[in-house]
């Protein structure tokens, strides 16, 4: 089912949407990097009694404009699209407790639309959120990214470099057929503009500071074998989280795509029992 939403710059979107009959909360969706709301189709499969909406991001495969299509990350209008998305599910489930979840890039976009501006939020849901790379990268090479990035800002390349130094990506899930699957989606983009990878690698950066101002209960949900960032950077990163009323779930075994991976029943579980509480 398709849910149409307008951005505040005027532009008609259709988001992903699966409402459930006498919902119990509705769930508003944010994606990672070269991915799409579709991705979240597991969760409302396993939570029936919540609705789940998830839109496709601006400057990623699915945007309606090929040309903005791994172009340029634009946290401000990122920001914004979240915003209107969210002001269009709370308009359609009024007077249900609406959650904002993000999955790696998309929590990162989440947490920090949520330190913003979390007003009519009951709670925030991050899954693997990319506080850190598990793979460092030397500050002489960020130093020449960032200049590359203003420099020539169209220029191209694998994010894969910054996690496995190759262009082909790491595994992101043990579930080999759809890890297989997504290189043919027609959301899949490859190759990313080094402004774009300058501006993720500043949102990476700046995410510390934005735990110290996260105030809303918080769910975290972090994989053990994780390719794009480890464990302990993100344990470090909720420490930092100022919320009083915050949890972390770590799947030691578990890898990038948590529902789509083998431990999905567990996540799922453990998602909906924190969903339930309230």
């Amino acid at each position: 089912m398709r849910f149409p939403w307008r951005t505040e710059d005027g532009e008609e979107r259709q988001a992903h949407a699966w409402p459930a009959e006498n919902s119990r909360g509705v769930v508003a969706c944010v994606h990672g990097l070269s991915g799409s709301g579709e991705q979240f189709a597991p969760l409302p499969e396993r939570l029936g009694e919540f609705s789940f909406y998830a839109l496709d991001l601006r400057g990623q495969g699915s945007d309606p404009l090929e040309v903005r299509r791994g172009l340029a990350l634009d946290l401000e209008w990122q920001m914004r699209d979240v915003g209107a998305f969210l002001k269009a599910v709370g308009a359609a489930h009024s007077g249900e407790p609406l959650y904002l979840m993000g999955e790696s890039m998309g929590s990162l976009l989440s947490a920090s639309y949520a330190a913003r501006a979390g007003g009519g939020i009951e709670g925030l849901i991050l899954s693997v959120p990319v506080v850190g790379l598990a793979r460092e990268v030397p500050a002489p090479v960020r130093w020449v990214l960032r200049v590359l990035g203003k420099t020539f800002p169209k220029w191209r390349l694998s994010p894969s470099r910054f996690v496995n130094g190759k262009s082909i990506a790491p595994p992101i899930t043990r579930d080999r057929v759809y890890q297989d699957s997504l290189r043919e989606k027609p959301h899949h983009i490859s190759n990313f503009s080094l402004g774009f990878l300058a501006e993720l690698g500043e949102l990476i950066d700046g995410s510390h500071e934005v735990a110290g101002r996260l105030e809303l209960p918080l769910l975290v949900l972090a994989a053990g074998q994780d390719c794009f960032v480890r464990v302990d950077q993100v344990e470090e990163w909720f420490q930092g989280v100022a919320s009083r009323d915050k949890t972390l779930r770590v799947y030691p075994e578990a890898y990038h795509l948590l529902w789509h991976d083998w431990d999905r029943e567990k996540v799922v579980a453990d998602l909906g029992g924190w969903l339930r509480r309230g």
